[in-house]
């Protein structure tokens, strides 16, 4: 059974890794995220490892933006069976004894 997958931060680091490996299993990969040039690059990868990219340019502090790219994905690829949010960049609090 192919996957849908939706992927928050797609563009780089732990989230385009994880959308990476969800290709490589055959998936439809949504990628979601702010910078175009990221998420093209993304895309390119999806595709080689076996998956289905969707490039959908996405800022998620935007609820509305988010609500119409669940929609796209859902039109496009079919219903979302896996959705992963991803972190990009620094967390907003430190572990209890971090320097």
């Amino acid at each position: 059974m192919t996957q849908t997958v939706v992927i928050t931060g797609a563009s780089a680091g732990i989230a385009r890794a994880t959308a990476i490996q969800f290709a490589a299993r055959g998936a439809k990969v949504a990628l979601l995220a702010r910078g175009h040039a990221g998420l093209e690059a993304a895309a390119k990868d999806v595709q080689s490892a076996g998956g289905t990219p969707l490039v959908i340019p996405t800022d998620v502090a935007d609820a509305e933006q988010v609500e119409r790219a669940a929609e796209r994905v859902e039109a496009e690829l079919g219903p979302i069976d896996v959705w992963v949010n991803g972190l990009r960049g620094r967390p907003a609090a430190q572990p209890v004894g971090a320097p």
